[in-house]
């Protein structure tokens, strides 16, 4: 595979002495504690299917597929601060109205959490029925053969407007490629690159074939599948390289 795009202006990093690469692994939970909010914010900037769809009051209820979403504060914020609606695929069920109440409420400007105690002074429940009405989750795990053996996955890629996968770790690779393979727009940014796992992953380096061992080689793995897709630094701290397409 003949490598087209040279991604290594994202890494400066790998030029760094190992006794600063070590001091950054030491800070990198502190680092990223921002990025579901500044990755949120970028994709509502970035994707316009997202930023100008009602998820609360549309017929046709456009959903954002987020995958491998963890504790779910990707999809708190977008169901509570964006009016999402949100399908989330994960193998461990996720609280999104305790993980909005916890992680999210406290973040948000103070006029906002101002405005959500007055709507909870009105209705005690109001959280839990917003994210009632906008949030499902499919549990289970996401790859290329649950997909291929899931009706369930397979309508969920169908019917998503986005397909999104913040450090969704095994699941990156299969996000991208469901993504090319029903047409769908999504943005992935990978964390784990998990090379005793996915042995047969290999690019072109130096004119040599090199299997896919670090997170900058991962990178440009993914962004080699397409040439439609891009590749972007997203504005937080920690493993920020976006790759992604807007469907176009």
């Amino acid at each position: 595979m003949e490598a087209k795009i040279d991604i290594s202006s994202f890494f400066p990093e790998d030029n760094e002495p190992k006794r600063n690469k070590s001091k950054r692994k030491g800070r990198h939970g502190a680092r990223n504690q921002h990025r579901h909010k500044s990755f949120v914010k970028w994709l509502v900037e970035t994707f316009p299917l997202i930023s100008n769809a009602d998820g609360a009051d549309s017929d046709r209820k456009p959903f954002v597929l987020d995958i491998a979403g963890g504790k779910g504060e990707v999809a708190a914020r977008l169901c509570m601060c964006h009016q999402q609606n949100v399908v989330m695929v994960d193998p461990r069920p996720a609280d999104i109205a305790n993980c909005y109440k916890s992680l999210v409420l406290p973040k948000i400007p103070n006029k906002w959490q101002r405005r959500i105690a007055d709507r909870l002074a009105e209705n005690p429940n109001f959280v839990e029925e917003t994210v009632e009405s906008r949030f499902r989750q499919v549990v289970t795990c996401f790859d290329d053969e649950s997909l291929a053996s899931s009706i369930e996955l397979q309508k969920a890629v169908n019917g998503a407007t986005i397909i999104l996968g913040l450090h969704a770790d095994g699941a990156t690779e299969a996000i991208v490629n469901a993504a090319l393979k029903y047409n769908k727009p999504f943005c992935v940014v990978p964390c784990c690159v998990f090379p005793n796992f996915f042995t047969t992953r290999q690019i072109e380096e130096n004119g040599k074939i090199v299997p896919v061992r670090s997170h900058e080689q991962f990178c440009k793995y993914l962004a080699l599948k397409d040439p439609r897709l891009k590749v972007e630094k997203l504005p937080f701290e920690g493993r920020n390289i976006a790759i992604w397409w807007d469907g176009k």
